[in-house]
């Protein structure tokens, strides 16, 4: 059965974690987790067994941080595909002769994105892309982003995906403490970005342990969609050099088997469980119907803030045409936000096809609210709107509009 047509009517359970268990299997502090996909194959096919042995319908592949960036640190740059293409094969050998679907699981660069870090919208999306290509080459059922704490470098990823392949994809966010993202984004907010650029089905993973899942999740669910969670087995200690997590797969199976409740329809684990929380999940999961709240209203979102646009709302202006110097457009940003307004509307007067997208990557730090876009230059604005983290409102429509709604 197609995957997506399974998992709406069926809850599923996911794997546990690849990394802690490739330590257990003596993987040691600072090798490459990925490169076993080449140097200790026999391992790496012995733990897909084990989690395809306890009952999961989905495994990921151990491919987590095989993107380029991360590679080259390694010194394997030139081994990506290599790495990429075999941890398919192996988890395929694992699965033959059941209906496991099998993940890719990708990872973040471990780079931050422009302009509060060097990583451009345009690097990561080639990183990701040259990924997802060999996992497809591969044969792959799923891609899952997973463990990322930047919607912006998300957007890239899933943009990236399915720019490649029409193979579903799971986006999977890591939230801070505070139940917002390292960069300030709420659940519902990385949820309906990731929803409005493509993603199929929404989760959270990694962060901390279930028992702290439930209101990440809750939020998540307003959108009415499916949900993938993986927590980790609690929070980890060190004891004697090593990473330890207390959490049993008894106390950790109590509380993710409620998350159906909350249309979490793909449930696993991340850092510290094993085949044994898998086994205990297959036992106690069930399927629920969820009756909880759906927030159908349409919404604008910058990286922290949003602003339902079927209310009255004040507009800050912020105009500018192709004369203007970037730095003096910044300071006027930064005044235009003093105000006591609720949105920017950003006002280009140019013809040039890239001065809208460079003015939104300076200023997305300092115009902290969302943005409606105002401009007849149809190709600054679909330039403009690839790079924007958020969803913006635009005036004029355009045919790529990446999730924008348009103002009327």
């Amino acid at each position: 059965m197609n995957f997506l047509q399974k998992i709406k009517e069926n809850v599923l359970v996911y794997d546990g974690s690849k990394g802690y268990m490739l330590q257990l299997a003596g993987l040691t502090p600072g090798e490459c987790p990925e490169h076993w996909n080449l140097t200790n194959r026999d391992k790496v096919y012995k733990l897909h067994k084990e989690y395809v042995d306890s009952g999961c319908d989905v495994i990921q592949t151990n491919t987590f941080s095989a993107n380029r960036i991360q590679l080259e640190k390694h010194g394997l740059g030139d081994k990506l595909y290599e790495i990429n293409y075999e941890g398919v094969k192996i988890a395929k050998e694992a699965t033959k002769g059941t209906n496991t679907y099998i993940a890719a699981s990708i990872g973040p660069t471990g780079t931050l994105m422009e302009p509060s870090g060097l990583l451009t919208f345009e690097k990561a999306y080639d990183t990701y892309k040259e990924q997802v290509q060999a996992v497809v080459d591969a044969g792959v059922d799923l891609i899952n982003f997973e463990t990322f704490t930047d919607i912006a470098e998300m957007r890239a990823a899933i943009l990236s995906s399915k720019d490649v392949s029409d193979i579903p994809v799971i986006a999977s966010m890591a939230f801070e403490q505070n139940f917002r993202t390292l960069m300030g984004t709420t659940p519902f907010a990385c949820a309906k970005i990731m929803l409005a650029v493509g993603a199929d089905i929404i989760g959270t993973n990694c962060s901390f342990g279930p028992e702290s899942m439930g209101q990440i999740v809750g939020d998540m669910a307003k959108t009415g969609q499916i949900i993938s969670v993986k927590p980790n087995a609690g929070l980890p200690t060190l004891e004697n050099n090593k990473t330890v997590y207390a959490q049993s797969s008894h106390e950790f199976c109590n509380i993710v088997t409620e998350f159906p409740k909350y249309n979490a329809h793909l449930v696993g684990g991340c850092c510290g469980t094993t085949p044994e929380f898998t086994k205990d999940i297959k036992k106690q999961i069930k399927s629920e119907t969820y009756t909880g709240e759906i927030d159908n209203n349409i919404y604008l979102f910058s990286l922290s803030n949003k602003i339902d646009i079927s209310i009255p709302y004040k507009k800050g202006i912020l105009s500018f045409t192709d004369s203007d110097d970037i730095e003096d457009i910044i300071d006027f940003a930064y005044d235009v936000v003093d105000e006591d307004i609720m949105a920017v509307l950003l006002v280009y007067e140019g013809k040039n096809e890239t001065f809208l997208k460079e003015v939104i990557k300076e200023t997305q730090n300092v115009i902290k609210l969302p943005i409606i876009i105002k401009s007849h230059n149809k190709k600054a604005v679909e330039n403009a709107l690839l790079i924007y983290a958020g969803i913006a409102g635009i005036i004029y429509p355009v045919s790529n509009n990446y999730g924008a709604i348009e103002i009327t």
